[in-house]
């Protein structure tokens, strides 16, 4: 629902062009036809001026509510992550009481060892998106494997980062996924050079799959979905986004700049 400025101009846009319309006969019965023509001019520029502040506090509210809603979940997966280790203390405590009651047991150990949580990487906001994405892909029976460094203070805002990483692992999934479970593999790096955020993800395809860069291609057979996406993420930040596919694997190339030195 629209509320504060956005509403306001939607107004004054509306009024401009029933202005505009409602006033156009009575100019030009009593008005001469060049006067006429210039004040409606100057309406048809008003209300396009009006339609432009519409549009862009638009953008703006739209800009606010998905970072509000990344946030969000962003917050659950910290508290999957809080809960899981947790857990992880709780399993750990449990395999010390086994081996100390049973200290043969200890060569069984490596078979029945719980799914532990594993810190991946220094930053909070990936190491949620990491935790969340690999039991994902555990679960599809999707092979991962994460080399990230990224610092606890990286400078983009975590709405940011939060799409980045989980459109490039949503959409590696999706396609690891048309694959044979052999197949089936997705890796991510990501790192800081100098003040540039550099992310590689690569995965594996179906013989029958293609990607077109910059473009979203969700009805195309083996990748493709988010990557609109992922270009505006790259371009709003002054970077870009590169694909390549051969030999059964695709990969995705992501570069965002910083404002400032990393």
């Amino acid at each position: 629902m629209l509320k504060g400025r956005p509403l306001i101009y939607m107004i004054l846009f509306f009024v401009s062009e029933a202005l505009m319309v409602g006033a156009s006969p009575f100019l030009f019965r009593s008005w001469s036809y060049e006067q006429a023509q210039v004040a409606i001019l100057g309406l048809f520029a008003i209300s396009a001026f009006l339609c432009l502040l519409l549009m862009k506090s638009l953008m703006a509210m739209i800009r606010r509510d998905a970072s509000a809603q990344a946030l969000e979940t962003l917050k659950d997966m910290e508290l999957e992550q809080l809960a899981a280790m947790v857990q992880t203390g709780q399993e750990i405590e449990a395999i010390r009481s086994r081996i100390r009651q049973h200290p043969s047991v200890i060569q069984d150990l490596e078979e029945d060892l719980p799914d532990l949580y594993v810190s991946r990487c220094d930053n909070p906001v990936a190491d949620a998106i990491l935790f969340r994405k690999s039991r994902e892909m555990k679960e599809q029976n999707i092979r991962s494997h994460f080399q990230v460094s990224l610092p606890a203070d990286l400078p983009l805002d975590s709405a940011i980062l939060l799409s980045l990483l989980t459109n490039l692992l949503d959409n590696a999934i999706l396609a690891a996924l048309q694959c044979p479970p052999e197949r089936r593999f997705v890796s991510l790096e990501a790192g800081l050079r100098r003040n540039c955020l550099v992310c590689i993800c690569e995965n594996s395809v179906s013989d029958n799959a293609a990607i077109t860069p910059g473009l979203s291609s969700k009805n195309r057979p083996g990748h493709g979905h988010g990557l609109q996406i992922l270009e505006d993420l790259c371009t709003q930040q002054g970077g870009q986004l590169k694909g390549v596919m051969e030999n059964g694997r695709c990969r995705f190339t992501a570069t965002l700049w910083f404002e400032e030195e990393a």
